[in-house]
């Protein structure tokens, strides 16, 4: 049986010849170059939500003591009137046993200056918990209040204060939404 040896075996390319085993090392090199380009890793992470009816602050209807996570509220405005409402139909409501902090801020806006002179509102009880006055409603300021204190088992009312411009359109319904952001252990 004759032994044959890679060595000795050349491949002809034309009028020139390789060794088969130069061949085979430069495949692998340019095999290894190019896998070790494209290495990764993988890395996860699992999170488990648990559902819960509501945070240990949320809002309070008034009329039947519940709880509620966001809520609606409409109010009729009038041309080059302050309309008040000292007491809307919700609350905030810090229902824990432990005081926690809150954030506030006007998330957004639809309305223009023909129709919104300005506009107030406040979180309190007894004392002001947080206040806020928007009165350039070209460029409002959206950014999250600094920190306040929720005491535990405390409930805040909600105050809005509104100027219709008296070049306001009859019909138009400029409208706020309102976020709190609230520590929740």
């Amino acid at each position: 049986m004759e032994k044959i040896s890679l060595r000795k075996r050349r491949i002809h390319i034309g009028k020139r010849s390789i060794p088969l085993l130069t061949l085979l090392a430069l495949a692998l090199t340019i095999s290894v170059a190019s896998v070790s380009a494209a290495a990764y890793v993988s890395l996860t992470w699992t999170t488990t939500a648990t559902v819960v009816a509501n945070p240990k602050v949320c809002f309070y209807k008034w009329s039947d003591q519940t709880k509620a996570n966001t809520f609606s509220y409409t109010v009729n405005i009038f041309p080059n009137v302050i309309t008040i409402d000292e007491n809307i139909t919700y609350a905030l409501y810090n229902w824990d046993t432990s005081d926690h902090d809150v954030y506030f801020r006007l998330a957004s806006e639809n309305t223009n200056t023909t129709d919104i002179s300005w506009m107030y509102y406040k979180v309190y009880n007894g004392g002001t918990l947080f206040s806020k006055n928007e009165t350039n409603f070209n460029t409002p300021d959206t950014a999250w209040s600094t920190s306040y204190s929720a005491v535990a088992s405390t409930k805040y009312m909600i105050w809005i204060s509104i100027k219709c411009a008296s070049g306001a359109g009859i019909g138009h319904t400029p409208s706020f939404t309102f976020e709190v952001k609230v520590e929740n252990p």
